[in-house]
């Protein structure tokens, strides 16, 4: 695809300090767009910032920090975006993590689960009113068909605080059903707003994460193009609600598309963030 001009338009990519998240900045910033980068630790994002815009040119990147194991910092995040912008025309909850280790977050829940699911759920929400402001805006969730390996979906034991393991298919795989379950819940909600919601598996990428995990196994980070083309494709337009791998539509898991308990995750995560969605229940 070509990187056709995007200027004018706002995206905001979470995670945008190294992996894929700053690479689909890199290739937002040479359509000529508005880049909000957001990242955790502030040298990080701030070089990543300087890299892109000397390779690119594009002087209309920001710089927004944030540690989403924080509902706090993630309300601050979104005071910060609209204290500048007055709409968004996509979002891409890139950012993501994956803990060998049971590691509680700031507000007391398991670090993966606080960080793949709590907090882009919350900002989504909260970033609702500049996505509305936006032209056809999309929103992205970026899970990962590491989901399917999950063996059972411990509804009542979403930190799993018994078993946690260290393997991709327990904390890590329960957090990227998570993200599918909500994808699919947010499009319904949205459903005639305008305001298209999918989620996607990035590849198999050789990032941090993955090298640590299982080694150099995936593609070279400059071939991860999936979340950017999500991002851009008008072929997407008004497309809303779908499971995304390599670039095609696909079925996700059984456990994913049950909708009992996309509602009952749904009631447990506002009741944890206190995030407000349109015509939610």
């Amino acid at each position: 695809m070509s990187s056709a001009s995007m200027a004018g338009r706002i995206f905001l990519v979470t995670g945008a300090s190294d992996g894929i998240g700053k690479h689909t900045a890199l290739r937002l910033a040479q359509t000529g767009a508005t880049v909000l980068m957001h990242g955790r630790d502030t040298e990080k994002i701030y070089q990543a910032q300087r890299e892109i815009a000397q390779e690119t040119g594009n002087k209309c990147l920001e710089v927004y920090t944030a540690d989403l194991a924080s509902l706090q910092q993630v309300r601050e995040l979104s005071e910060a975006i609209h204290s500048k912008h007055d709409h968004l025309d996509v979002l891409i909850n890139n950012a993501g993590i994956h803990k060998p280790t049971w590691v509680q977050s700031h507000d007391g829940h398991e670090m993966t689960f606080a960080v793949n699911v709590l907090a882009p759920f919350l900002l989504t929400s909260l970033l609702m009113d500049l996505l509305r402001a936006g032209k056809a805006s999309r929103i992205l969730h970026v899970s990962s068909i590491t989901h399917a390996a999950l063996e059972e979906f411990k509804l009542r034991d979403l930190n799993y605080k018994q078993n946690y393991g260290d393997g991709l298919n327990t904390s890590y795989a329960l957090s990227k059903t998570c993200e599918i379950m909500y994808t699919y819940k947010t499009a319904e909600l949205l459903k005639g707003s305008g305001i298209t919601v999918n989620c996607l598996d990035p590849g198999t990428v050789n990032t941090n994460m993955l090298l640590k995990a299982l080694g150099p196994i995936g593609m070279p980070i400059k071939d991860a193009n999936f979340e950017y083309r999500a991002a851009i494709d008008p072929a997407l337009d008004g497309v809303s609600g779908k499971y995304f791998v390599d670039d095609k539509e696909t079925e996700s898991s059984a456990v994913s598309n049950d909708k009992d308990l996309q509602d009952k995750l749904w009631d447990i995560l506002v009741k944890i963030t206190g995030a407000v969605y349109p015509n939610q229940n």
